[in-house]
Protein backbone atom coordinates (compact mmCIF):
# COMPACT_ATOMS: atom_id res chain seq x y z
CA UNK A 1 0.00 0.00 0.00
CA UNK A 2 2.83 2.37 0.82
CA UNK A 3 4.49 1.67 -2.52
CA UNK A 4 1.38 2.57 -4.47
CA UNK A 5 0.97 5.90 -2.67
CA UNK A 6 4.65 6.66 -3.15
CA UNK A 7 4.39 5.97 -6.89
CA UNK A 8 1.25 8.08 -7.13
CA UNK A 9 2.91 10.99 -5.31
CA UNK A 10 5.96 10.78 -7.61
CA UNK A 11 3.71 10.76 -10.69
CA UNK A 12 1.81 13.83 -9.46
CA UNK A 13 5.06 15.62 -8.73
CA UNK A 14 6.42 14.79 -12.18
CA UNK A 15 3.20 15.92 -13.89
CA UNK A 16 3.18 19.17 -11.90
CA UNK A 17 6.78 19.89 -12.84
CA UNK A 18 6.02 19.40 -16.53
CA UNK A 19 2.98 21.69 -16.37
CA UNK A 20 5.02 24.34 -14.60
CA UNK A 21 7.75 24.14 -17.24
CA UNK A 22 5.21 24.53 -20.05
CA UNK A 23 3.63 27.54 -18.36
CA UNK A 24 7.02 29.19 -17.90
CA UNK A 25 7.86 28.68 -21.59
CA UNK A 26 4.65 30.33 -22.75
CA UNK A 27 5.14 33.28 -20.38
CA UNK A 28 8.68 33.79 -21.64
CA UNK A 29 7.55 33.63 -25.26
CA UNK A 30 4.83 36.23 -24.60
CA UNK A 31 7.33 38.56 -22.95
CA UNK A 32 9.81 38.14 -25.81
CA UNK A 33 7.25 38.98 -28.48
CA UNK A 34 5.94 41.92 -26.49
CA UNK A 35 9.41 43.41 -25.95
CA UNK A 36 10.36 42.83 -29.59
CA UNK A 37 7.31 44.67 -30.87
CA UNK A 38 7.59 47.63 -28.49
CA UNK A 39 11.28 48.44 -29.05
CA UNK A 40 12.51 49.58 -32.41
CA UNK A 41 15.89 48.42 -33.71
CA UNK A 42 17.09 52.03 -33.88
CA UNK A 43 16.43 52.57 -30.19
CA UNK A 44 18.17 49.35 -29.33
CA UNK A 45 21.18 50.32 -31.44
CA UNK A 46 21.30 53.78 -29.87
CA UNK A 47 21.28 52.29 -26.38
CA UNK A 48 24.02 49.86 -27.35
CA UNK A 49 26.12 52.67 -28.80
CA UNK A 50 25.69 54.78 -25.68
CA UNK A 51 26.67 51.86 -23.49
CA UNK A 52 29.69 51.10 -25.68
CA UNK A 53 30.93 54.68 -25.50
CA UNK A 54 30.53 54.70 -21.73
CA UNK A 55 32.46 51.43 -21.53
CA UNK A 56 35.18 52.91 -23.72
CA UNK A 57 35.51 55.91 -21.42
CA UNK A 58 35.74 53.61 -18.42
CA UNK A 59 38.42 51.54 -20.14
CA UNK A 60 40.40 54.65 -21.04
CA UNK A 61 40.25 55.87 -17.46
CA UNK A 62 41.34 52.47 -16.18
CA UNK A 63 44.28 52.45 -18.60
CA UNK A 64 45.35 55.90 -17.44
CA UNK A 65 45.17 54.80 -13.81
CA UNK A 66 47.18 51.69 -14.64
CA UNK A 67 49.89 53.80 -16.28
CA UNK A 68 50.13 55.98 -13.18
CA UNK A 69 50.35 52.95 -10.92
CA UNK A 70 53.03 51.43 -13.15
CA UNK A 71 55.12 54.59 -12.87
CA UNK A 72 54.78 54.57 -9.09
CA UNK A 73 55.73 50.90 -8.98
CA UNK A 74 58.76 51.52 -11.18
CA UNK A 75 59.93 54.35 -8.96
CA UNK A 76 59.46 52.20 -5.87
CA UNK A 77 61.44 49.39 -7.47
CA UNK A 78 64.25 51.79 -8.39
CA UNK A 79 64.35 53.07 -4.81
CA UNK A 80 64.44 49.53 -3.48
CA UNK A 81 67.28 48.62 -5.81
CA UNK A 82 69.11 51.78 -4.83
CA UNK A 83 68.69 51.00 -1.17
CA UNK A 84 69.83 47.41 -1.62
CA UNK A 85 72.78 48.25 -3.89
CA UNK A 86 75.03 49.89 -1.24
CA UNK A 87 74.57 46.94 1.11
CA UNK A 88 75.49 44.55 -1.65
CA UNK A 89 78.43 46.70 -2.68
CA UNK A 90 79.77 46.83 0.89
CA UNK A 91 79.65 43.08 1.22
CA UNK A 92 81.31 42.48 -2.11
CA UNK A 93 83.91 45.19 -1.54
CA UNK A 94 84.95 43.61 1.76
CA UNK A 95 85.43 40.25 0.16
CA UNK A 96 86.98 41.74 -2.92
CA UNK A 97 89.27 43.96 -0.85
CA UNK A 98 90.73 41.01 1.02
CA UNK A 99 91.31 39.08 -2.16
CA UNK A 100 92.93 42.00 -3.91
CA UNK A 101 95.16 42.63 -0.90
CA UNK A 102 96.34 39.04 -1.00
CA UNK A 103 97.01 39.25 -4.69
CA UNK A 104 98.96 42.47 -4.24
CA UNK A 105 101.10 41.00 -1.50
CA UNK A 106 101.92 37.91 -3.52
CA UNK A 107 102.65 40.01 -6.56
CA UNK A 108 105.07 42.12 -4.50
CA UNK A 109 106.88 39.04 -3.20
CA UNK A 110 107.30 37.56 -6.67
CA UNK A 111 108.36 40.82 -8.28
Amino acid sequence: MKRISLVAAAALLFAGAQLHAQATKSDTAKKATKSATTKSPAKTAAKAATKASADAKTATKAATDAKKEAKVATKAADKAEGAAAPKMAKKSSKKGGKKSAKKDSTAAKKG
